[in-house]
């Protein structure tokens, strides 16, 4: 499976390589290949999982007949073997970014609304709030200020370095295409109060649609381009030594239709941004989103600093170094990494940066953890964080199967301890939604889906957690314990928040009695442990966004 994973990575780097030997993949200094990046490989694991399970079947099974669909036909006649096609079965060619739904916790006066909704809608809200906030918010730039870009802040998730804002002297841009910047009663009071400027497709286009014939036949000219190369793919896309590109390339034509003709849209906008203001710096929080992957290489081309701001707990370890890496979270192209704490700067340090260019600034996010109150005890919180469609060891049979019946034998041993249990499950829109499994064991059981979970930390007497999460972080901080029940085995190796004592693991046999423990036993060592954890995980708890706007106070042009 390790190799499955690797060789997805490596084959999304095909960009790269093309562009070697044709030189016509950029697009106003924008390789759009890079762009696909993070989606093509959720694509690839997912195919050449499916590629080394029709072989081995087949290999095994090689006299007999199948009856399949259609996409599973294509792997069949690739082999050689004798195949029945099932007409009826619906065919599911959408693309991974397109089924994404995205969690709304929508709030007005007492009136708090929590739903999902697709892409299409989600963009439609974000056309609608920009309209609105246009209108509504009409920020002052401060004479002779620097500028500063943060793209794909959420309002409230970073309400503190909002409110610290106007306390400086620079002027903030808000660059959000994959959210709204502005989506109720709150959200609008912080960004107002701010002063920072909102910056969108309306404000990128004022005057009107901008004219993009001239541009849409740039873009269908590279198409072209790259459909005559039809030698390089079929060499390119192997598995030892075997090309899987006749099967693959109607998967990926569509995908770099639909996304090309998509991103360079995108790319115009940005440009439009990075030509409007003189920015000191551009701060992301990873290096593959695709809208990231545009501000960066626009960035660089104009040598506009970069610096990347860590995002969540990630595995600090030597064996975790390649998924880090293609989950963009290491500054490889940026010039400054803005870590959360002691620990993460080791971990970059080990891997050979420059030390001087890691800066231990805290997250933002967590500055309101720093006052919250949390002295009630009044139920057991899980939290989740199930398998995911682009790491191959989340896709086998086992680690789905383990991961539903884990939160099944948690949710018995909870309530059969008399104890109320909450379920808040991840916030990534692909997460496993356990609701209608849990009514079947106790209709009592709340499961939510949205919102902040520091908020329903505060209250619990403990945490349980599946595997490794940053929501550890947040009840080191709140100072409640933690037991977490490993699920997967990625070969990512331990972290350092499962070797020092500061969490306990523990697997379903042992749960029962841990929680005992937990809840009528003294766990102040426990906690003492956690605190020093989170200590090293974080650094200017309460303070980071003032650190935050300090530190970019120092980097200005001016």
């Amino acid at each position: 499976m390790s190799y499955i994973q690797k060789k997805s990575y490596e084959l999304s780097d095909w960009y790269s390589h093309y562009e070697e030997k044709y030189n016509d993949l950029m697009y106003n200094d924008v390789n759009l290949g890079s762009i696909l990046q993070s989606e093509l490989i959720n694509i690839l694991v997912n195919f050449i999982k499916n590629f080394y399970v029709i072989y081995k079947i087949t290999q095994k099974y090689s006299d007999f007949e199948f009856f399949c669909s259609k996409n599973t036909s294509k792997f069949l006649h690739k082999f050689s073997i004798k195949h029945y096609l099932l007409k009826s079965l619906k065919i599911d060619d959408s693309l991974p970014l397109d089924s994404l739904n995205t969690n709304i916790d929508l709030k007005f006066k007492n009136l708090n609304l929590k739903f999902k909704i697709g892409t299409k809608k989600i963009n439609s809200l974000r056309t609608l709030t920009d309209s609105i906030s246009n209108y509504l918010i009409k920020p002052k730039l401060k004479k002779d200020s620097n500028f500063f870009l943060f793209s794909e802040i959420n309002t409230k998730k970073f309400s503190g370095l909002l409110q610290k804002m106007p306390d400086f002297d620079e002027t903030y841009v808000i660059y959000n295409r994959r959210q709204p910047s502005i989506w109720d009663k709150e959200s609008f009071s912080l960004f107002k109060n701010s002063n920072a400027v909102i910056e969108n497709e309306k404000t990128l286009n004022r005057n009107k649609k901008l004219s993009l014939t001239k541009e849409k036949s740039k873009i269908t000219k590279i198409i072209e381009k790259i459909k005559k190369n039809e030698n390089f793919f079929e060499k390119f896309f192997t598995i030892k030594t075997i090309s899987f590109w006749s099967l693959f390339r109607e998967v990926f034509y569509s995908l770099i239709e639909k996304r090309f003709l998509t991103y360079y849209y995108e790319i115009i906008l940005s440009q439009n941004l990075l030509d409007k203001y003189p920015f000191s710096a551009i701060l992301l929080q990873n290096e593959v989103g695709p809208n990231e992957k545009i501000l960066l290489q626009i960035g660089k081309s104009k040598k506009i600093p970069i610096f990347l701001m860590q995002h969540g707990l990630i595995f600090d370890t030597p064996e975790a170094l390649m998924v880090n890496k293609y989950h963009g979270v290491l500054g490889l192209n940026t010039d400054y990494q803005l870590v959360w704490g002691d620990i993460d700067y080791q971990y970059r340090k080990k891997l050979g940066f420059d030390p001087e260019k890691i800066i231990k600034i805290g997250s933002p996010a967590y500055d309101h953890l720093f006052d919250k109150k949390n002295s009630k005890r009044d139920y057991v919180l899980l939290a989740t964080s199930g398998p995911t469609t682009e790491d191959i060891f989340d896709l086998t049979v086992e680690s789905i199967a383990k991961n539903i019946e884990t939160i099944k034998g948690i949710s018995k041993i909870v309530t059969g301890l008399n104890q109320k249990l909450i379920i808040k499950i991840h916030p990534s829109p692909d997460e496993f939604d356990p609701t209608e499994l849990i009514k079947s064991i106790d209709p009592n059981i709340q499961v939510i889906k949205t919102g902040d979970i520091s908020e329903i930390i505060k209250n619990c007497s403990l945490m349980i957690v599946i595997d490794f999460s940053s929501v550890i972080l947040d009840a080191y901080l709140l100072k409640k314990p933690i037991i977490s029940i490993p699920v997967k085995n990625n070969g990512y190796g331990i972290p350092k928040a499962f070797v020092n004592n500061s969490c306990m693991i523990e697997n379903l046999e042992t749960l029962e009695n841990s929680i005992n423990n937990l809840l009528k036993n003294d766990n102040s060592e426990l906690i003492k442990n956690a605190a020093i954890s989170g200590q090293n995980y974080m650094s200017n708890l309460g303070n980071a966004s003032e650190q935050l706007l300090r530190f970019l106070s120092t980097q200005g042009k001016n």
